[in-house]
């Protein structure tokens, strides 16, 4: 039975990674304290999220999305050079820089920051009666008028940090498996930075992982996996 599982997630590892996100994000729905609990556990009463301005949790705020954006730019130069040169470093081929704007663009960013953290209006734990703060809890997935702008549903920071499951789909399928898995680690390590300093709660950093994976797979689909836009193509060692 564990070798069948261990089989299934290798062969078909973001349909488990979506499963897993999936139950996180809605979880909380039947069950509120699912929510709470995570932040409960770094606010001091009288105090607050005592740990939002720590030195190493605010590097992670500040420059892991420039480190991840970074990470697209250096593909884009890879690809240049390689129009340039006839040959692809690395294989950054024209329908993978496609395939890596696109998912970044409408993953984290029209889905993520211009829809959901713009229409959404939940308020960020920090900010609600139960945390200090003045506002409602409202649950996953419920629109409310909590949060006029930057709200809590769903977070960017992880979504970003999601977004390098892109990579995943990019390897060969023998890595895809365990580069997945690392992504999805590296976007709920950072999705529990913001839940450190007060800033989303469970659902919304779980909401996000399950947005972009979503995106990243439906368009691996759409471009990776079609022959005619993903003909073999010369890099660099001649592959």
């Amino acid at each position: 039975m564990i070798t069948r599982i261990a089989s299934e997630m290798r062969e078909h590892p973001s349909r488990w990674a979506l499963g897993l996100l999936l139950v996180l994000m809605l979880a909380p729905v039947v069950f509120p304290s699912l929510d709470f609990a995570p932040s409960a556990w770094f606010y001091i009463p009288g105090a607050g999220f005592t740990w939002s301005a720590d030195g190493f949790l605010e590097f992670v705020r500040a420059w892991v999305p420039d480190i991840i954006v970074g990470s697209f730019v250096v593909c884009v130069v890879l690809w240049i050079a390689g129009l340039w040169r006839e040959q692809w470093p690395w294989r950054i081929s024209t329908p993978r820089i496609v395939y890596l704007l696109l998912t970044l663009l409408i993953g984290p960013g029209l889905i993520v920051e211009a829809l959901l953290k713009t229409e959404w209006g939940r308020a960020r734990p920090k900010d609600i009666v139960m945390f200090g703060g003045e506002a409602a809890y409202t649950a996953p997935w419920q629109i409310a008028h909590e949060c006029a702008r930057n709200c809590s549903f769903a977070s960017g920071h992880a979504a970003l940090a999601f977004w390098v499951t892109a990579y995943a789909f990019l390897l060969p399928p023998k890595w895809r498996a365990t580069g997945l898995f690392a992504g999805v680690v590296f976007g709920l390590a950072v999705g529990l930075v913001r839940i450190v300093q007060g800033a989303h709660f469970l659902s919304d950093v779980a909401a996000a992982g399950f947005v972009v994976l979503l995106v990243n797979a439906a368009l691996t689909r759409l471009i990776l996996n079609r022959p005619a836009l993903n003909r073999p193509v010369r890099n660099a060692a001649g592959a």
